[in-house]
């Protein structure tokens, strides 16, 4: 059988078939894959079917990497930890897994392949910066006054289409999708996913931050609360088998159902030691949700990346990652972050016993 799709030569005519795939259309290439047994092509664009037809092999579930030299070696994250790995797809083209990449996150995302990620974490800018933040006397919590997270109303809602445009693009079918945000972006990002896009909400999670900032204004409730939507990639009605490690949760919840309420102090000192961001998440709530929506050896996408939480808790679980910042002084810091784990995983490999 793989004989004959990678030739067209029948092993028992000995004939070749002249079949002009790229003539054919759309229709008529799910017909052939059909008509040879081959599944799970619904979703597959026409070069994806074409290499699908000649090969036997579905173009998005191949986790065979070609061997590639990259700088005079090939370095393996899955035996050294943080490295460069190479591309996914065995092209010429290197792709950066376990790395930092500098840059707007759009135009970086629209240099990726289709359906490559398992999951999403991400923390976009809220749109709740003013130019002046506010202070008090008894604090020395200054609000967000970073220009980064300064739009116009419908500046943001446009560039909120376009990364999630992207990252809808890149994650494969059914994968999982983690948003945060507050009450500034949130229903913003929900209207845009159902919508805009059909996308099927499984739940929303609340964060709840006991330890969270005072309202300085004193005109209203303290804000102690963070949201995080989770989505899965596929039309609501379409979505299905999505990764819910339902287990594990209920093991870290005293073996009783998780909820989606986490009670979760902001982040500690020591994990900001390298440098501040107005907005890490702490790593025990990117903890939850990687061990909750991803299984080992998964590629996760932050196109937000910040201070890199989300690298550090995905290389602890053996996760890959490729993290995106356009902010300079952030990626210095997530580069501290990273180094300074893969020290620590060194160290603890190099003291073991043989």
């Amino acid at each position: 059988m793989i004989e004959y799709l990678s030739t067209g030569i029948h092993p028992l005519r000995n004939t070749v078939e002249q079949v002009n795939h790229h003539q054919m259309r759309v229709k008529e290439l799910r017909e052939e894959l059909k008509g040879r047994g081959l599944k799970g092509y619904s979703s597959l664009k026409k070069t994806q079917l074409i290499e699908y037809l000649s090969t036997g092999i579905h173009p998005l579930k191949n986790t065979q990497v070609s061997p590639k030299i990259v700088g005079g070696e090939i370095r393996d994250p899955s035996s050294e930890g943080i490295g460069y790995s190479p591309t996914l797809f065995g092209g010429t083209e290197e792709f950066p897994i376990n790395q930092i990449v500098s840059g707007d996150c759009i135009n970086v995302m629209r240099s990726f392949p289709d359906g490559i990620f398992d999951c999403c974490i991400t923390d976009p800018p809220f749109n709740m910066s003013r130019k002046k933040g506010l202070g008090w006397a008894f604090s020395s919590h200054v609000t967000m006054q970073e220009q980064w997270d300064i739009f116009a109303q419908d500046d943001y809602f446009q560039f909120t289409v376009d990364w999630i445009t992207e990252v809808l693009r890149l994650l494969k079918t059914n994968g999982n999708l983690f948003i945060f945000g507050s009450f500034h972006c949130i229903f913003t990002i929900g209207f845009i996913l159902q919508s805009l896009f059909n996308r099927r909400i499984i739940s929303q999670i609340v964060w709840y931050k006991p330890n969270a900032q005072p309202n300085i204004t004193c005109r209203m409730f303290t804000e102690s609360t963070e949201f995080i939507i989770w989505a899965v990639n596929n039309e609501s009605k379409k979505a299905k088998n999505w990764t819910f490690n339902y287990q594990i949760m209920k093991a870290m919840n005293n073996n009783k159902q998780m909820r989606n309420m986490w009670e979760i102090p902001l982040t500690k000192p020591s994990e900001r030691k390298y440098g501040k961001h107005p907005s890490q998440k702490p790593s025990a709530v990117i903890n939850r949700l990687i061990l909750a929506g991803t299984n080992e050896g998964d590629l996760i996408l932050d196109p937000f990346s910040g201070t890199g939480t989300t690298a550090v808790v995905a290389e602890q679980h053996k996760r890959k990652w490729i993290m995106i910042e356009k902010e300079d002084e952030y990626n210095r810091i997530a580069q501290k972050r990273v180094d300074e784990l893969f020290s620590e995983l060194f160290e603890d490999s190099s003291n073991s016993d043989w």
